[in-house]
């Protein structure tokens, strides 16, 4: 070994050289060892790409070089020096790298973000999402806002519409509320959250009339159950519209306590204004009559109205007969009558039309002296009349008769 500053021969075990007196400069396995050790990781570290893990093993590394065995000297301060300006520069490379990523990581994540952002703002389940949470939290304005974004992107959405509905019921903006809930109920007559938001609507305003009419335009028999739960079972009437001979007496009923009946007979809707059911009622005009009843309880809530038409066409009596009916007579003679069922029959003796104020007939009549005609009706309960029956009958005593003769056959002789 040669001494690396004068380049004198060392002999073997001399730690100085025996010429300059220079430092022998050993170079032991553990050198060799350390070099191959480092070229081995930076070549790794070209391969993976990991700058972090190179640096990391490059220092232990050199933990390991420091590591130096009893009575051996170290490598030169350059050769240090320059490992050391080589790891400074892997760490600077690699922060470098660090920051690079950190920043593309972020860059990518705010773009992500971005992309996220603006596919919620034009979501519209999203957008629907947020307004049922927001309305969940009784944040009206901040739903209502969602719901309306949401109309912006679809101005059809039946479910950001009933929400809408929902939100100015809420809010206590009825009038809104009704529009919107028509609305969708008009382009779409089977939707049952719209008739669900309207009828509660209704119901809490106690507007009944709107209930009513609301109901008159469905058809459906599932949006018609949802009706139930506002309004009374409606009336019952005993007797079904229809032609009828007769006067009629008609019974109305409903289930349940505390609920009152009212009713018209001129087929308007009756209020609690009009006639309070109490007794049976009676039908006693021919023609067309019109029944309609509502139920109504305490609290002012009602039924649908029920009517029945009834058309009364009573039949009249028949006329009464008579006997003998008619007919010249010189002795005295009585005339039967016959009386209809359910008649009385009044009669006079002048020809004039018989009313209900004139003479009852009860018995048998006696057929007057003189020329006379027998007029005949017979009224019933109703107050309906028959036909006039008139007979002529002439009654003349004999004696009168043979008188009469008597005073003839003198004027002639006159």
């Amino acid at each position: 070994m040669k001494c690396a500053k004068c380049g004198a021969e060392i002999r073997p075990g001399c730690v100085y050289c025996s010429n300059c007196g220079q430092e022998a400069q050993i170079v032991t396995e553990i050198n060799i060892l350390e070099d191959d050790l480092l070229r081995s990781m930076l070549e790794e570290e070209e391969k993976s790409g990991s700058q972090t893990e190179t640096l990391v093993s490059i220092e232990k590394a050199a933990e390991k070089t420091d590591q130096k065995p009893h009575g051996t000297k170290t490598a030169s301060d350059s050769s240090k020096k320059k490992k050391k300006r080589m790891l400074e520069k892997k760490r600077k490379k690699a922060r470098k790298t660090l920051v690079i990523l950190v920043v593309l990581l972020i860059a990518a994540l705010a773009v992500a973000f971005g992309v996220m952002q603006y596919n919620h703002s034009n979501s519209v389940s999203y957008q629907l999402k947020k307004a049922t949470e927001a309305l969940d939290q009784k944040n009206y304005t901040s739903a209502l806002q969602y719901a309306e974004y949401v109309l912006q992107l679809d101005s059809e959405n039946e479910d950001a519409l009933v929400l809408e509905g929902q939100i100015y019921v809420l809010m206590k903006q009825d009038a809104k509320a009704e529009t919107v809930l028509l609305w969708v109920i008009d382009q779409n007559p089977s939707c049952k959250k719209a008739y669900e938001q309207l009828l509660s609507l209704y119901d809490s305003n106690n507007s009944y009339d709107q209930i009513l009419a609301l109901k008159s335009k469905v058809t459906d028999s599932k949006i018609l159950s949802l009706f139930d739960q506002y309004l009374l079972a409606a009336p019952e009437i005993d007797k079904e519209g229809g032609n009828y001979n007769e006067f009629l007496e008609v019974t109305l009923s409903v289930d349940g306590k505390g609920i009152d009946i009212y009713y018209t007979l001129d087929g308007s809707v009756p209020t609690d204004a009009d006639k309070k059911y109490e007794d049976p009622i009676q039908i006693e005009e021919q023609g067309k009559t019109t029944l309609t009843a509502i139920a109504m309880d305490k609290n002012g809530k009602y039924s649908e109205p029920v009517s029945a038409e009834y058309n009364i066409e009573l039949d009249a009596p028949d006329m009464p007969s008579v006997y003998p009916d008619g007919g010249t007579y010189y002795e005295q003679k009585s005339v039967h009558v016959t009386v209809p069922s359910g008649t009385t029959v009044y009669y006079t003796w002048d020809g004039s039309t018989p009313t209900s104020n004139s003479s009852v007939y009860r018995d048998a009549l006696d057929i007057p002296e003189g020329n006379n005609i027998l007029s005949l009706v017979a009224i019933d309960d109703n107050g309906l009349s028959s036909e006039v029956l008139k007979c002529n009958y002439i009654y003349y005593p004999t004696s009168t008769t043979d008188s009469d003769t008597q005073d003839g056959a003198s004027s002639d002789a006159e």
